[in-house]
């Protein structure tokens, strides 16, 4: 049985890998920081924000199970409504990057000997933001783009002891941290996106679950999935 971490596993995206990971038979520990502790399943309280959280549930969750075969990184923040770089402040940007790119640094660090034990796979979550010339806030598409870079760096290093290292990018999903883009942008992304509609979380998902459980040979790679924007 495949043993993965999902960090963000509380919000609409991270909630649904999970739920993609448990389908295809993995056991599946996750962070969550907002409400009660869940009653079932593998779930530890984490702050992104906080390095040695981060560095402490990656390594609870090793001893719990035994080791580790993928890690997903889904904790995010888009840092509250879409606004302008002239209303954003130094605060604000630490904090973005913190969340989104900081964490999953720490995470992949700490994983990393279990998964160069198991051969096993880092799936980060990124954004199309950082991919292609949309309206997004700078601090965002900042810390998403340092994902990707980090994908490429990460799956040199990993990959001579067969771990493999992917980001997925999703557009503008039905769920999750799209909700805080401006409803005109929405109906701009359906207006210039071939499948003239968001993306669900179930398709974003099952591609997290595919690369994290079962993919051999594909790493290095930013797969876009934004229906043909």
């Amino acid at each position: 049985m495949k043993r993965a971490l999902v960090l963000g596993g509380s919000g609409a995206l991270g909630g649904a890998a999970r739920r993609a990971l448990e389908a295809e038979g993995a056991r599946v520990a996750w962070t969550y920081l907002r409400g009660e502790a869940p009653a079932d399943g593998l779930a530890l309280r984490m702050d992104a924000r906080e390095p040695a959280q981060v560095e402490g549930a990656v390594s609870a969750v090793v001893a719990e199970l035994g080791g580790l075969d993928a890690l997903v990184h889904c904790a995010a923040t888009s840092g509250g409504p879409h606004r302008p770089l002239l209303e954003l402040t130094a605060a604000d940007w630490d904090e973005v990057l913190a969340v989104n790119a900081r964490s999953a640094f720490l995470a992949v660090k700490a994983a990393a000997p279990h998964l160069r034990a198991s051969r096993g796979s880092v799936v980060l979550v990124g954004s199309v933001d950082a991919v292609k010339p949309v309206a997004a806030p700078a601090h965002y598409v900042a810390s998403k783009g340092a994902l990707h870079a980090m994908t490429m760096a990460l799956a040199k290093e990993l990959g001579p002891d067969g771990v493999r290292v992917n980001l997925v990018a999703p557009g503008v999903l039905e769920a999750g941290l799209s909700r805080d883009l401006p409803a005109r942008l929405q109906a701009e992304y359906r207006k210039h996106c071939a499948l003239g509609r968001p993306g669900t979380l179930d398709e974003a998902a099952n591609l997290i679950a595919w690369l994290a459980l079962h993919d051999t040979y594909v790493t290095a790679q930013r797969l876009v999935l934004d229906g043909g924007l």
